[in-house]
């Protein structure tokens, strides 16, 4: 039912069930908020949103609060300006304001409110609750000295990935976020996925930072230093020198990082045709014993790490196949130590749960995220926006448009059933649209040379329960499941750059990035992984085509032991 309200003077009409808030941004009024995120997270608790309505006692939080007919709204009065001020600097008092040492200084929510609202940092000096910082866990560090409490990482954590790892412990003055029993965060349910980190206001939960190991790695001379780029990186790099969210980077992404000393920049895309071919002759073999299904994907280390966790049943039933990440990896080091040249490696994820893979295997030497590259550009004081387009190194920097797919929800489906497809037909099927931009779950049937197989699109771990509990009560039946942790696939990662999610939803965020991933997978030579020349190459001429070669490169043994078991 639409209404009519008055905000700051000027009529607007609005849905009934709308907040103040949403219809305020609606109609380009800007009311600050700091707990608040659209769909996830409305407490009403921090009190910076508060209103003026013209007949309340009191001020409203405007998060919380539903319009009515004839409502009067003011956002701007001295009452309310003073009492968002107020409320900020009491979560000021108890907070740890050695910004410049914080690695969210520049790119903190709360810092901004400080500063919009001219905040006194000492009017309510007195007692602070004792802080623990906790960088136990591989992926992301917490510092519950830096904490405002808005409840964003928890909701996030429960809501959207149904991991439950943090949430409000202790009472009174001595509240905070914690995992259960306060244990370290290591201990927890905590996947490492990072997306506590993209929606956290302060530095009280960021990724873990790599760059000191990877800048002694350029340091060395006795090494060949290689860098290895994952797909969705080339199109959320430049949003960190400022370019729209979505735009496509590849060229001076690869610039920037023979720019910063690498000696070899190639293309974790070359990683994933490989995992296409691999992960779909397992599927077919699998299909031709009837045995062992449904195959999951193991390309996601916080899906691996959930599994293991909660549905520990299912991990014999992961695709063997290494991850790109690793696939790469594993290629790149035996290429170049069959010259007698020793070669250090560092991977360009947009994905704090990759970090994992670092301690679980040691293919990898060093992984940052797409957040972490920028801040190696910055620091190096190279110009990115000013940077020449350059390709990736041969013979690991040629790939097909299904490689680069793999960066959104969907995109190994798809391209491994475009290799399937071919393979078993003869024919291509260069779009497979049905398994493309799920809403967190998407069921596909698809008849494959005269067999039907049935699929599941998982991305959000908080849906990852409806397709494992439907099949181990036999009400469902797969043969393929994909599943990627982050809503939206490896586009929206815990190591992508920050965006204000208040400015542009984080819906749109995905959707943004996503097409330009699309668009460029229909601007490739190749778009289907067995046309890749260079992947052919590799395995006639550096694998030779032995079997047992192939499979201890490219495969892990989950049988023999868990991918997450530390190796030291």
């Amino acid at each position: 039912m639409e209404i009519n309200l008055i905000i700051d003077g000027k009529n607007v009409k609005a849905d009934a069930n709308s907040t103040i808030l949403e219809v305020a941004r609606a109609n380009g009024v800007d009311i600050p908020t700091l707990c608040y995120l659209k769909g996830v997270n409305t407490p009403a608790s921090c009190r910076v949103c508060v209103v003026e309505v013209e007949g309340a006692r009191n001020l409203v939080t405007a998060c919380s609060t539903k319009v009515r007919e004839g409502m009067i709204v003011r956002t701007n009065t001295t009452k309310v300006l003073r009492a968002r001020k107020t409320a900020i600097e009491l979560l000021l008092s108890n907070h740890n304001k050695n910004c410049l040492s914080c690695p969210k200084n520049l790119k903190c929510d709360f810092q901004k409110l400080c500063e919009q609202f001219r905040c006194d940092t000492d009017k309510y000096a007195g007692s602070v609750t004792e802080g623990k910082k906790d960088d136990s866990n591989h992926a992301i560090v917490r510092d519950d000295s830096k904490c405002v409490l808005c409840g964003k990482c928890i909701a996030v954590c429960g809501k959207r990935q149904g991991c439950y790892a943090i949430g409000k412990i202790n009472r009174g003055f001595e509240t905070k976020i914690g995992t259960a029993f306060d244990a370290e965060m290591q201990e927890s349910t905590c996947v490492g996925c990072g997306q506590c980190v993209l929606v956290c206001p302060t530095g009280a939960l960021v990724q873990k930072n790599d760059l000191n190991p990877v800048l002694d790695i350029l340091d060395k001379k006795d090494v060949i230093k290689v860098a290895q780029v994952a797909p969705a990186v080339r199109v959320a790099i430049a949003e960190e020198f400022g370019a729209e969210v979505g735009t496509f980077a590849e060229g001076q992404m690869v610039s920037a990082l023979r720019a910063v000393g690498f000696d070899y920049v190639f293309d974790v895309n070359n990683g994933a045709d490989f995992t296409v071919i691999e992960e779909a002759n397992e599927l077919l073999e699998k299909l031709e014993k009837k045995d062992g299904l449904p195959l999951f994907t193991s390309c996601c280390p916080a899906w691996f790490n959930y599994c293991e966790k909660f549905y520990p049943e299912f991990v014999g039933n992961m695709s063997s196949s290494k991850s790109p990440n690793e696939m790469l990896g594993s290629l790149v080091k035996y290429y170049f130590e069959g010259k007698g040249k020793k070669v250090e490696i560092v991977s360009v994820m947009p994905c704090t749960a990759k970090k994992r893979e670092i301690i679980a295997h040691g293919v990898i030497d060093q992984s940052i995220t797409t957040r972490e590259l920028g801040e190696l550009i910055r620091l190096k004081g190279i110009d990115f926006n000013s940077l020449p387009e350059s390709k990736f190194d041969d013979p690991f920097g040629e790939y097909s448009g299904g490689a680069l797919i793999f960066g959104v929800t969907g995109g190994v489906t798809e391209a491994a059933l475009r290799y399937a497809v071919h393979k078993l037909t003869g024919k291509k099927q260069d779009i497979i649209e049905d398994v493309r931009y799920s809403e967190g779950v998407k069921e596909v049937t698809v008849d494959v040379a005269g067999t039907k197989l049935n699929l599941a699109i998982v991305h959000g771990l908080a849906n990852t329960p409806k397709v494992l509990d439907a099949i181990k009560s036999g009400e469902k039946t797969y043969h393929f499941v994909e599943i990627m942790a982050c809503p939206g696939g490896c586009v929206n990662g815990g190591g992508q750059p920050f965006v204000d999610y208040n400015k542009t939803p984080v819906e749109e965020v995905i959707k943004k990035r996503s097409s330009s991933i699309y668009k460029a997978d229909g601007d490739c030579k190749f778009r289907e992984s067995g046309d890749n020349e260079s992947v052919a190459k590799i395995y006639k001429e550096l694998l030779k085509g032995d079997k047992h070669l192939i499979h201890s490169l490219l495969h892990y043994e989950h049988q023999e032991s868990s991918m997450y078991e530390d190796k030291k």
